[in-house]
């Protein structure tokens, strides 16, 4: 009696599994698919176009990128080999041929577009199948795993910051490359609404075919004509009239004076307006400037202009913040979250004095175990609403920020409630 173990099942298939003439191995290389990417396989528009390009310089680890999702290539070895097969269709033969010509159906998982050679076949021994041949298209130890993860941005505050625009009478001394969009998807590690995003973050603007950066004083001093003039033509911050604010400046200051054109007023309103409109906002060229927007940059702009290190009272801080908003918002310290720390120090009557300084996590490392030695050698305790603005760069979510916060430093609950936060290393 046969053996069992070595019989096919009896609803078994089979198949002729052969190799090419001219196989040669290590020629694919398999991707494996989260689940995100392959929705937006899945949920395209017939008539839409699949866009995927891997990014990054020679030096980079490269990364993949939709439209709008960033994804880190990773190389995971398997322990079983893969072996990857494609159908054989046979093509007609002509009237010289003597083998049986066979092409490759690329098309039965593996993709369209692609093209193999023909396979020659004649072997009379060789028993047909009737599932077909396949053709083995390589053998591999390993497939790349898609990854979600964060935009790498650090490069472009990088690049567009040595070109900052600051008026028309600056820019003979510019030497450095300015970019074009297509510049900056070539060397940014992104997807192309992530570098948008960022750029209108950062309230960049498109200046003669380059994506350029405003400097930060120059941009305070444009937006302090806003307010002025608001002020003076009794326009409230809800509602702005561009066209107004630009003629009235032009005529109290013109542009061969103050360096100030028109297109660059309208650029900072419409920059720091609210991205949606109030449902009542239905007059062309009128914006509502958004609160957070306008008070981070004036905050921001208030922290780092003082000298490196310096640091304020935090009570003459917020007064002086609150008068450059001129009465249009008012200051919290909740739009400069990760741009600042608080420090305490006691004063002569031993009561203890609060100081805030800038600290900007842009310039944190971008190691997730280097941003925390960081951050511990300023502050050897942290709680967690402080502590997680200078984090969130660096992961997608809010869970995964809980499993780094785990992973790198020691929680310690407080009897009120809350948790401190130190360094799991011990010096």
């Amino acid at each position: 009696m046969a053996n069992p173990s070595t019989q096919a099942p009896s609803n078994a298939t089979t198949t002729n599994i052969i190799f090419s003439h001219d196989f040669t191995q290590s020629t694919y290389t398999l991707l494996e698919i989260p689940g995100s990417l392959e929705n937006y396989i899945n949920t395209k528009d017939d008539n839409a176009t699949l866009s995927f390009h891997v990014r990054g310089l020679e030096k980079d680890t490269a990364v993949l990128c939709t439209p709008t999702q960033t994804f880190s290539l990773q190389r995971a070895h398997t322990s079983n080999m893969l072996v990857p097969v494609a159908p054989l269709v046979e093509s007609k033969r002509k009237d010289h041929d003597t083998d049986m010509v066979m092409d490759m159906d690329t098309d039965a998982g593996f993709g369209s577009g692609l093209q193999a050679d023909p396979f020659y076949i004649n072997d009379p021994a060789l028993e047909e199948s009737p599932f077909g041949r396949q053709v083995v298209l390589d053998i591999l130890d390993s497939v790349l795993d898609l990854i979600p993860t964060s935009p790498r941005l650090e490069r472009l505050g990088e690049i567009l910051a040595k070109s900052q625009f600051e008026g028309w009478a600056y820019e003979s001394d510019i030497q450095d490359h300015l970019y074009t969009w297509e510049n900056l998807q070539s060397v940014i590690q992104a997807s192309d609404k992530e570098i948008m995003d960022w750029l209108k973050e950062h309230h960049a603007c498109l200046i003669d075919g380059h994506w350029r950066l405003f400097k930060r004083r120059f941009m305070f001093d444009i937006l302090r004509e806003i307010f002025s003039t608001a002020n003076a033509l009794g326009i409230e911050a809800s509602s702005v009239d561009a066209e107004s604010i630009c003629t009235e400046i032009e005529n109290d200051t013109p542009e061969s004076e103050s360096g100030i054109a028109s297109w660059m007023v309208k650029h900072c309103i419409a920059s720091f307006s609210e991205d949606a409109a109030p449902s009542d906002m239905t007059k062309a060229d009128h914006y509502c400037l958004s609160e957070r927007k306008v008070s981070t940059f004036m905050g921001v702009h208030l922290l780092s202009s003082t000298e490196r290190g310096h640091r304020w009272r935090l009570q003459d801080f917020m007064i002086k913040w609150n008068e450059l908003l001129q009465e249009h918002f008012k200051a919290d310290l909740k739009y400069l979250a990760g741009e600042y720390i608080v420090e305490y120090d006691k004063g002569m009557d031993k009561t203890q004095q609060q100081y805030i300084r800038y600290f900007p996590k842009s310039q944190l490392p971008l190691d997730a175990a280097a941003r925390f030695t960081a951050l511990f050698e300023v502050k050897p305790k942290w709680d967690g609403p402080e502590i997680r603005p200078f984090l969130r760069d660096l992961v997608l979510d809010e869970k995964k920020l809980d499993i780094l916060l785990l992973k790198h430093a020691r929680s310690v609950k407080q009897p009120g409630g809350g948790v401190i936060y130190n360094s799991r290393v011990i010096k």
